[in-house]
This record gives C-alpha cells, sequence and structure tokens, in this order.
C-alpha cells in the first residue's frame, strides 16, 4: 500500500477551490496597497477604520466597533491602546471612543493619502471588479 492510499483525503484536496484562501489573498493585496500610502503615518488600516468611525458616529465603545469592523475584541483592544498612546483618541467616562483633535489632525493629513489608495485599489479591481466585490459584501453582510 502506497503513502497516498493512507492519506485519501489529503490526495483528493484542492487548496486552491478554497474560499478563505482567495479572499485572503484578495485582503493581503489590497491591504499592501492602502498599507504603501498609510506608512508614513504609522497607522494601520484597523486604526484607520477606528478613527473614521469615531468621527462619524455618537456613542460608539469597543463592542461597537468590534461589532462594525467584525474584529476581535482583543484586536479592538490592542488598536484602541495604541491610538490612546498617541492622543488621538480618548475615552468618557462611559468608555465612549472620541476623537481627540491631534486625532482629527492626522486624519487632514491621511485622508489625501487614503484617497489615492482608493484609486490605486479601484484601478487594479476595474468596475467589474468593485461591483464583484459590493456583490460580495452584500452576500456575506
Amino acid at each position: 500500500m502506497s503513502i497516498e492510499n493512507n492519506f485519501p483525503n489529503i490526495e483528493n484536496c484542492d487548496p486552491r477551490t478554497c474560499i478563505s484562501s482567495k479572499i485572503l489573498k484578495c485582503q493581503r493585496v489590497i491591504s499592501g496597497i492602502y498599507r504603501k500610502h498609510l506608512k508614513p503615518f504609522e497607522i494601520t488600516s484597523s486604526q484607520l477604520s477606528i478613527l473614521f468611525i469615531s468621527t462619524k458616529l455618537e456613542n460608539v465603545n469597543q463592542a461597537k466597533l468590534s461589532e462594525i469592523l467584525k474584529l476581535e475584541k482583543s484586536t479592538i483592544s490592542r488598536n484602541l491602546k495604541r491610538l490612546l498612546d498617541r492622543k488621538l483618541i480618548r475615552k468618557d467616562k462611559g468608555q465612549i471612543i472620541i476623537i481627540t483633535h491631534v486625532g482629527k489632525l492626522l486624519l487632514e493629513q491621511i485622508i489625501p493619502e487614503w484617497e489615492k489608495a482608493k484609486i490605486e485599489t479601484k484601478k487594479a479591481l476595474k468596475k467589474e471588479g468593485e461591483i464583484a466585490l459590493d456583490l460580495l459584501l452584500g452576500k456575506l453582510t
């Protein structure tokens, strides 16, 4: 009996059909584009999302951020700590996250680079890719 016959699941498995792998690969490519543009600001996409949300929504706490961003609470905690340490956000007594003046100043500087990253990503995706992405996200949420 050959080794291959002892592992039929491995033999019959085709990882190229894995949806998770395809999504993760897309995410890495797109994240690379944004990382390139955000690098001078020493901020991650997740941290930037927290800043954006805290400027647009009132009464946002850690649990709401986790729900909106679909991130683990530990990831949110880690990112909040980094933003707090940089004085980009603060928390009120009710643990509501509030962007600081320093945070707003940084966002003003970041947004033009963020827009460049969006343009570069849209160019890579083309119109049909962007439509497919919106369709996929709509199906999953």
